[in-house]
């Protein structure tokens, strides 16, 4: 709890000065921002995310930085880069650079008349993190579809996700994993907004020993944004199992965005 403290505090500090490049006059529906579902906009931003964790075996605590860059109207590029630090119950902690992360993502419909647009895309991860560490070391791709509406003083986003792993670890098939979620927030004021998320995760296909084969993941997560400074946001949130089925016992999620 301390580390992650301290982590998104200082981590904060890289997005407080504003860029002084201006916005590009891309058109998008304002949506909030939430924790675990994707956003189907276009961005141009700078962000930092932080997320610990409690397992069974131990804290994982991730600090990312990322860039998020239109190349063209309708599609973006996103770059993030993972710090990880593990405390396991037994062992000595380890900490290092993890799995680089690029995704693009292209818009493919918009109504402004609703308020509402979908985007696809694909992310990949790059086997950046050392393996023998625990840090990472698996290469992924994942393609997506995400989409959002907004409902008065209500958002409500869904995304949809299919991650393959194509260089795994141990034997037997890679792993294979389904994802989605749909995220709702209500904007009690112009800087606050509660937020709620639902998701789940399906592990599809994975060696036969794997505890978590053919099981769905269901967690909710409550949280809030919060807008401190023009075009700056602070989310929060905790991610809590609903099933048995789960990775962690609780994990708390924390970011910073930084809008130019």
């Amino acid at each position: 709890m301390k580390r992650f403290t301290l982590v998104l505090l200082a981590l904060s500090v890289v997005l407080v000065v504003r860029p002084a490049r201006a916005q590009d006059g891309i058109q998008n529906v304002a949506f909030f921002y939430p924790l675990r579902t994707r956003r189907p906009v276009i961005e141009r931003e700078l962000e930092v995310r932080v997320e610990h964790a409690k397992t069974a075996d131990g804290r994982v605590t991730e600090a990312a930085a990322a860039v998020e860059l239109p190349i063209l109207p309708r599609w973006q590029v996103e770059v993030e880069v993972p710090l990880i630090f593990r405390e396991p119950r037994e062992g000595a902690a380890q900490g290092g650079v993890g799995d680089l992360r690029v995704e693009n993502k292209v818009m493919v419909w918009q109504s402004l008349d609703w308020l509402s647009q979908i985007a696809v895309g694909v992310e990949s991860r790059l086997p950046t993190g050392s393996e023998r560490r625990g840090l990472g070391g698996e290469a992924a791709v994942e393609p997506f579809v995400t989409g959002g509406i907004a409902l008065g003083d209500f958002d409500l986003l869904a995304s949809v996700a299919y991650e393959f792993n194509v260089n795994a670890h141990v034997p037997g098939p890679n792993e294979q994993e389904l994802s989605a979620s749909a995220a709702a927030a209500w904007r009690i004021t112009r800087r606050f907004a509660p937020l709620v998320e639902l998701v789940t995760v399906t592990r599809t296909r994975a060696p036969q020993e794997d505890e978590l084969r053919g099981k769905t993941r269901v967690s909710i997560v409550p949280g809030f944004n919060a807008r401190l400074l023009p075009g700056t946001t602070l989310r929060l949130g905790i991610e809590l199992p609903l099933t048995r089925a789960r990775t962690a016992d609780y994990t708390l999620l924390g970011g910073f965005v930084k809008e130019f």
